[in-house]
This record gives C-alpha cells, sequence and structure tokens, in this order.
C-alpha cells in the first residue's frame, strides 16, 4: 500500500519537473524592436531606436532587437542573451539574420547576440569594437539610453552597407586606425632618403665661385617648401562618429513579431 502510494508521488513529480524546468526559463513576450524591461531608456531615445530597427527590417528584412532586464540572476548573461534570442526568434526563419542588444542592470553586463545569418558581416571582433566604441564609454556614466543608440546605430549601418541601403540615423564604422596609416604618409626610410637627398642637392647648388654679384648663401626655397609638405605628416584618423541627431524617419506600419531566426551564439559580451 505504502509502495503504491510512493510509486505514484514519485510519478506524478516526474510529469510535473518538465514543466517547473520550463518555467524557470520562461521569458518575457517581446512589446517591440525595444523592450526596456529594466526602465533605463528615456523615451524619447526609444523612439529613435525603435524607428531605426523597423526602418532595418522594411529596407533589408534584418531584425535587430534591444533588450534591458533588472538581473538575470544566477544564469551566466551570455547564456541567457542566447536563449532569449531563440525564445523570440529574432530574424527570419531559414536567413537567421537577427542581431540581440542585450544589457543586465544589475550584473553591469552587456552582449550584442548575433544571428548565423549576419556573422559574416558582424563576426565578434566587429561586435567587440562596437561595444568598446558606442557601448560602454556612455554606460560608465550611466547614459543607458545613448549606449544602446549607438550600439542599435552601428549595427544598422553594417546592415545598410552590405543591404546597399541607407538607413536614416545608421552611422558607418570608420575604418581602423592601422589601415588609414598604410594608406597615408611615406615610410620613414623613404622620408630620410629623401631628405638626404635634397639636402646633397641644395648644398651642391650653393654656388662654389660665384662673383659678388651672387647671393650670399644662394639656393633654391623650393626643396624646403617640399620638406614642409613632407612635414605636413600623416594625417591619421579624424573624424568618427559625430554623435547624435534627430530621430528616426515616419514610416507606416510597426512591430509585428520576429520570424523565428536562430543565433549561432557568436558575438561579443563584457561588463562594464
Amino acid at each position: 500500500m505504502f509502495v503504491g502510494r510512493s510509486l505514484r508521488l514519485s510519478l506524478l513529480i516526474l510529469l510535473f519537473l518538465p514543466g517547473l524546468s520550463q518555467a524557470q526559463e520562461s521569458f518575457p513576450k517581446p512589446v517591440g524592436f525595444v523592450n526596456d524591461f529594466a526602465n533605463v531608456i528615456p523615451a524619447d531615445i526609444e523612439r529613435q531606436i525603435e524607428a531605426i530597427c523597423l526602418e532595418v527590417q522594411q529596407k533589408t528584412g534584418a531584425q535587430i532587437a534591444d533588450v534591458t532586464v533588472e538581473t538575470v540572476g544566477d544564469e551566466d548573461y551570455n547564456e541567457y542573451a542566447n536563449k532569449l534570442f531563440e525564445a523570440w526568434g529574432i530574424g527570419q526563419k531559414g536567413k537567421d539574420n537577427g542581431v540581440l542588444v542585450f544589457h543586465t542592470l544589475k550584473e553591469r553586463s552587456f552582449r550584442i547576440e548575433v544571428g548565423y545569418g549576419l556573422e559574416p558581416i558582424l563576426p565578434d571582433g566587429l561586435a567587440g569594437e562596437i561595444r568598446d566604441r558606442y557601448v560602454f564609454p556612455y554606460f560608465r556614466k550611466g547614459e543607458f539610453g545613448l549606449g544602446h543608440l549607438g550600439a542599435v546605430r552601428a549595427i544598422a549601418g553594417i546592415i545598410a552597407k552590405d543591404a546597399g541601403v541607407e538607413i536614416t540615423g545608421a552611422v558607418q564604422m570608420p575604418p581602423r586606425t592601422t589601415r588609414v596609416r598604410r594608406r597615408t604618409g611615406t615610410s620613414s626610410l623613404v622620408k630620410l632618403l629623401i631628405l638626404a637627398a635634397i639636402f646633397l642637392l641644395f648644398r651642391g647648388g650653393r654656388g662654389g665661385r660665384g662673383g659678388r654679384g651672387g647671393r650670399r648663401g644662394g639656393g633654391s626655397i623650393w626643396p624646403w617648401i617640399f620638406l614642409g609638405g613632407m612635414a605636413g605628416g600623416r594625417g591619421g584618423y579624424s573624424g568618427g562618429w559625430g554623435g547624435f541627431g534627430g530621430g528616426g524617419g515616419g514610416f507606416g506600419g510597426g512591430f509585428g513579431g520576429f520570424g523565428g531566426g536562430m543565433s549561432g551564439g557568436g558575438g561579443a559580451g563584457g561588463s562594464y
């Protein structure tokens, strides 16, 4: 009698365990492209992000989800972001062209989770560069809204460039400094050789036996003008991002849900 009752109780526990597990893995339902569950993004910035994400979807089919939460509890924030991406299905099914911008407030952590289909144009290194350039400088000052807007604008710019379209409010990632240095300026060795040659020519043409009518200490001024042009040096990296401005365009329609995309775990995260 006791054994039979214990067996029935054990079976009931086994039946309820999957439900308990699913309850632990449940996620809030998306309310738009921007899901500010931690309430850290100002309303005006949220509207700008929403407009950019909508335009990205309308012009390229890709989807960007921007999410903030108070905490992920005991779970690793990277794992949570990956599971949230899969649960919501960000991006189009079969194309997997979604990106999740994820921020957990209590853990002071942030992640860009990239769908399979966008990994070729948004690899881990580039996602990390967006985080370091456009997100963390603002997060460390408590300006979370500007950090989220910066991430979405940069991601939108990458997607737009690949698709050959223009997105209102998107920014283009500036070229890396090393590439600029290779293209501009002359190597130090070549500069030294040119300098030596000009010096010798200038010294050799100073006049030697010129009569009294010759100008003392003569020589052409052109070598020095040329050297002055060389001394201008490299332009280096200049310009960059001009900050935030304006809102998104007035697009019709709105958020209609995500399309069933998948993530392969690519992207970049970190704590600020």
